[in-house]
């Protein structure tokens, strides 16, 4: 009966294709690699195996060859290992592709299914937050927004977040518009909007930050009531910002409640897609 020996590809370091179609080699490297993710200073040999779970000698050979590959280097001065410039440009060129829009889309309709409410997603464009995705229920709630709706800044729990967190370059001269009183298209008055003072604004969107969430109820629309909260990227900058709507008394805006946290949840989710709190950062505020 033939039995394995040292050399053997299912049993050596080597590994083999799995009944389920992977490399075992492969797998224990990016356990290896992974190890070195979220490091600031180099780690010495007996870190990376303990990361890694395995022994020094294995995750020493496994080192070795992701140095030669630059996935990984080692430091000279402490003999630490920390991620390679290989690893560098894999990470760059992966966020070079990732897109808001794309990596947000296939969990609105989740979110949908999940809290029961109507789900927008809204980036920043030329005319201030604009809509470019919505999945809605089925119940006889009506939204005037579609793709392409630009909400105001202050009125909108939508237009609140972006106005929270992007520069006051970009935003003051809508959030000014808004407090001069003209009225936004489709949008009901809102006059206590237009009374604000400066003070009240700041106050408004630092609340914004604490929670990380907005909500408005009937602000924008009487019988409409809303949440949202942002999407940061890899950098810590706002890539869009996602918002619950549901009808009065329907939903549950408290930003402690349910609801906000289940919304919390899925949006941080789709941050760390984004590349978000890869590098052990915390989320701005």
């Amino acid at each position: 009966m033939p039995t394995s020996g040292p050399n053997d590809p299912a049993t050596s370091d080597g590994g083999t294709d799995d009944d389920a179609g992977g490399v075992q080699a492969v797998d224990t490297a990016v356990r290896v690699l992974s190890a070195l993710i979220d490091m600031g200073a180099p780690l010495m040999l007996k870190t990376v195996a303990e990361r890694a779970g395995m022994l020094p000698p294995k995750a020493h050979r496994y080192l070795v060859s992701l140095v030669r590959s630059g996935l990984a280097e080692r430091d000279t001065a402490s003999g630490g290992y920390r991620l390679g410039p290989l690893a560098v440009r894999l990470g760059m060129a992966a966020l070079r592709h990732l897109n808001v829009v794309q990596v947000a889309s296939p969990m609105l309709a989740q979110l949908r299914d999940e809290l029961g409410y109507t789900v927008a997603l809204a980036v920043w464009g030329t005319g201030g937050p604009t809509f470019v995705r919505f999945e809605e229920t089925n119940d006889a709630l009506i939204i005037s927004g579609r793709p392409g709706s630009v909400m105001p800044m202050l009125s909108s729990s939508t237009g609140r977040v972006f106005g929270a967190y992007l520069p006051r370059s970009l935003t003051a001269p809508l959030i000014a518009r808004e407090l001069s009183g003209v009225p936004h298209p489709g949008a009901s008055p809102n006059r206590t909007i237009a009374s604000m003072q400066p003070a009240a604004v700041e106050a408004l969107l630092e609340t914004v930050r604490r929670h990380r969430m907005a909500r408005v109820q009937g602000d924008l629309n009487p019988g409409l009531h809303g949440l949202s909260a942002p999407i940061f990227d890899h950098a810590g900058a706002i890539a869009g910002v996602v918002t619950l709507i549901g009808s009065a008394g329907m939903i549950d805006t408290r930003l402690d409640g349910p609801i906000a946290t289940a919304l919390a949840a899925r949006v941080d989710e789709i941050s760390r897609r984004m590349g978000w709190e890869t590098a052990g950062l915390s989320y701005p505020s």
